[in-house]
């Protein structure tokens, strides 16, 4: 099943042109649920497990992958679809399932899945955000959906979400080393960013450093807002937008990602003096080089608040 992502330097060049690839997965149920592949680092057979005693049912144990040890999380139990059934003492058992591994800000887990479907090729202009109601309700793992040409739709699920509902941190733990900072008092941030919880984050540590800031849920509705600002700036007489003074986007948003936002700030001179700051957790390299290709001014990792706060602090001033 490595032969699934064997491409995934080809894939990085989907970067830029508003293109991802997802890894469709059931979880024994009707649905059809999909990831970015830039997330995945390998799909396999259910391992041996080892079971920790009095942990998060949602955790099923630890698998060693290759000298890591790895938390496998249910994921079907983790999104309340009930439980899948795993025989622990046969993992070899083709009932048992598969693991897709991930990598999230630097660490890896595993997410326990019924079956692997295929990879397919979209453009991020048909991921759409789902409706209000539908966040709501499933506690916003859903982050996006998007459409097969045979009708079906596909799930995207919020990982971040998930993760930080399995092992939450305290604010204090989260925001540590960021406190007020006299020369970003009243300077204002444009961000965008599909994860709910990335955005309290992001809200979070701006507040700390006396920040203002416009929040936008994906890289179209902050493109849509920038151009507003620009057109008021050339009907005030400006040649370029004043307003703000740094742009912070994800990489992976419906409708249009960051790499596509960023190029298009870049191409028009009444916004490309802004800086622009990459904030994903797709931390590979390829990722930032494709960010400094398309005209990022840095990238940062989510959630290092102490480098979050310094680029900043670097940047606007």
């Amino acid at each position: 099943m490595s032969t699934l992502i064997n491409e995934i330097d080809a894939r990085t060049r989907l970067a830029g042109a508003n293109q991802m690839e997802l890894l469709l997965f059931h979880l024994g149920t009707g649905e059809l649920f999909g990831i970015n592949v830039f997330k995945v680092r390998e799909v396999m057979k259910l391992p041996p497990l080892t079971r920790v005693p009095e942990s998060d049912t949602r955790v099923l144990g630890m698998a060693n992958i290759r000298g890591t040890m790895v938390p496998v999380i249910a994921l079907k139990r983790t999104v309340g679809l009930g439980d899948h059934d795993v025989d622990l003492s046969k993992p070899e058992c083709k009932e048992n399932g598969i693991l897709i591994i991930t990598e999230y800000n630097g660490s890896l887990q595993a997410f326990h899945v019924a079956a692997v479907d295929r990879i397919i090729r979209t453009s991020w202009s048909q991921i759409k955000t789902p409706p209000a109601l539908v966040r709501e309700n499933n506690k916003g793992a859903v982050t996006a959906v998007t459409m097969l040409d045979d009708g079906r739709m596909i799930l995207i699920l919020d990982v971040e979400k998930l993760l930080s509902d399995i092992c939450p941190r305290s604010d204090e733990e989260v925001f540590a080393g960021i406190i007020e900072r006299p020369e970003l008092k009243a300077k204002c941030v444009l961000f965008a960013d599909d994860s709910s919880v990335a955005r309290t984050q992001i809200k979070k540590a701006l507040d700390r450093l006396g920040m203002t800031y416009i929040q936008t849920t994906t890289g179209k509705e902050a493109w849509d807002y920038l151009e507003k600002l620009a057109q008021e700036a050339v009907g005030q007489g400006l040649s370029q937008v004043n307003s703000i003074q740094l742009v912070l986007s994800d990489i992976e948003m419906p409708d249009m990602d960051g790499f596509t936002l960023t190029k298009q700030i870049r191409s028009d001179p009444r916004l490309a003096h802004l800086p622009v700051v990459l904030h994903s957790s797709l931390t590979g390299s390829c990722n930032q080089e494709k960010g400094a290709q398309v005209g990022a001014t840095d990238y940062v990792t989510k959630f290092d608040p102490v480098q979050f706060a310094d680029k900043l602090t670097r940047y606007i001033k």
